[in-house]
């Protein structure tokens, strides 16, 4: 399946009214099939669905995320330091 919300040419804080009237604008761009903006639609009009929509495609669209990396660096710590003793995690 792909991207509902690029599909019908929406973002993700789209109204179900939006949606709607999204069908027609798609239809017109001739982009996607019929059955792919129907798709689509269908998928962003049920709540669960367009919940699976959010978590499955990103919102960032064509961001690039770099990873996060801490400038802090540990100085004198050692896992050897750990007296297992003291946790019972660590047993």
């Amino acid at each position: 399946m792909k991207n509902p919300y690029t599909v019908l040419g929406l973002n993700q804080n789209a109204t179900n009214s939006e949606i709607v009237k999204s069908q027609i604008r798609a239809l017109r761009s001739k982009k996607y099939t019929m059955k792919e903006i129907t798709e689509a639609q269908a998928a962003l009009r049920k709540p669960a669905q367009r919940l699976a929509a959010d978590f499955t495609f990103p919102a960032f669209g064509s961001i690039e995320l770099k990873p996060l990396v801490s400038g802090i660096k540990a100085s004198g710590a050692s896992i050897d330091a750990l007296d297992p003793g003291k946790y019972d995690s660590l047993e």
